[in-house]
């Protein structure tokens, strides 16, 4: 099996927009980084933390420890319009499906202060599918864009205060777009992207993937004092290019109409994905109690338009198919406390503030979310070699409202209704 392929059905069946975070980044590369981000980017405790950040490995095994799991959410969103010819309300949602994002990590303490680890996960996912002959139908009917991310990282205990590590990562992706195409608008037979039914309406998919695009990790954790905790973190931009093809699913009378346009095609095109700011502070406030607050920086203003060049244009003078995005870099916020109930049980709990980037200018119907807020509780058990944890959380996607594109097939509305309830699962052994 090819490796695009590997990547395909192990990760791009899990990535959805609704249950992400800002914009499409995914920050549930950990069970216990879910239920408290800032402990995670701050202190450590399990191989996964290098998610996070790269020097929470430093210390976090004395020989080799394997952890493997995954997150699992079912989002829920409504999406309302208005046809800006009849007036007409519409209303629909994407298709409820379960998601899963998995993540695996080994690390080993090659020296007394220095510990190699390699993780895979993926940093960032979309996905979501509408119903045939939706009112959006000219905007988006599917998307699902996944990547897969192999990440060695080193960690440095350059003092019995300070940690330092940093990581190469090494990143494939996947990425399907799908829409239709109204020609019978086209042809000047009927009002364009009129979104009551039409059938002539043709299909159009796209589908790219990337051989490897680079990035890199640099991370600090700061033990100040014995109750204080700091960590820092930076995750770079990564810039993939992406080759493929275009489809069209072409009704017979069009094809017979118009035998030499929506031909298939192959495609290029160039994503560059946000670089990552993180910042942490947990008190431990008893010797059971542990406080924290964290700051994480994403730098979305990278996503300023979506393009995908065809080598052949289904239609003269549209050989590149896309439209502006413009969105912004966003701040996310979240408080949590863990408290140990015994030896071997630790609870954890936390809040998150998690705001969108979307420029609402442009506001579409392939990434339809806004600010979040995320109530989330894990629990962790460990005894002797073993170590179990797992998380629960509810998010609440705050309603968006927008102006109408007819001419980009988004016409003026809203998103609704949104929430997701996820768990997540890790299991851990150290040999």
């Amino acid at each position: 099996m090819k490796l695009s392929s590997f990547i395909s059905s192990a990760a791009s069946i899990g990535a959805a927009a609704a249950a992400s975070a800002s914009g499409f980044s995914l920050f549930q590369g950990d069970t216990t980084g879910c239920a408290d981000a800032a402990a995670s980017i701050a202190v450590g405790g399990r191989v996964g933390d290098m998610y996070y950040n790269p020097a929470t490995l430093a210390g976090a095994t004395t020989g080799t420890v394997v952890q493997a799991g995954s997150f699992f959410t079912r989002p829920h969103l409504k999406i309302e319009g208005t046809s800006p010819y009849t007036g007409e309300k519409y209303r629909t949602e994407g298709k409820k499906k379960w998601f899963a994002i998995p993540h695996f990590y080994v690390a080993n303490a090659i020296a007394d202060d220095l510990t190699l680890g390699v993780g895979l996960f993926s940093r960032i996912g979309l996905g979501d599918e509408f119903p045939a002959g939706w009112f959006g139908r000219y905007n988006s009917t599917k998307v699902d864009f996944a990547t897969y991310d192999v990440s060695p990282t080193l960690a440095w205990q350059a003092t019995d205060w300070l940690a330092v590590g940093a990581g190469v990562t090494f990143q494939y992706f996947d990425i399907v777009l799908e829409q239709d195409i109204d020609a019978a608008g086209i042809a000047g037979l009927r009002r364009y992207n009129d979104p009551s039914p039409s059938p002539f309406d043709v299909h159009q998919r796209i589908h790219g993937t990337d051989d490897c695009a680079m990035g890199w990790d640099l991370g600090f954790r700061i033990d100040p004092l014995d109750w204080l905790h700091i960590g820092l973190s930076y995750h770079s931009e990564i810039t993939a290019k992406a080759k493929g093809h275009v489809r069209y699913d072409v009704p017979t009378p069009i094809r017979a109409a118009y035998p030499g346009f929506f031909g298939d095609t192959k495609a290029h095109g160039k994503i560059t994905e946000p670089e990552y700011w993180m910042g942490a502070i947990v008190v431990d406030a008893t010797d059971r109690l542990s406080i924290g607050f964290n700051v994480t920086r994403s730098g979305w203003a990278s996503w300023d338009k979506l393009e995908i060049h065809e080598d052949v244009p289904f239609l003269p003078g549209h050989g590149t198919l896309g439209a502006e995005k413009d969105w912004n870099d966003v701040w996310r916020f979240s408080t949590g406390a863990s408290y140990k109930l015994t030896d071997e049980w630790k609870a954890a709990a936390s809040f998150t503030w998690d705001d969108s980037p979307i420029n609402r200018k442009h506001a579409d119907y392939i990434v339809p979310a806004d600010t979040r807020e995320i109530y989330a509780f894990g629990l962790s058990w460990e005894r002797g070699l073993w170590a179990v944890d797992g998380m629960y959380f509810f998010e609440k996607i705050n309603d968006m409202r927008f102006a109408g594109r007819p001419a980009e097939g988004v016409f003026s509305g809203r998103y609704t209704g949104g929430f997701s309830h996820a768990f997540a699962f890790s299991v851990s052994r150290q040999f």
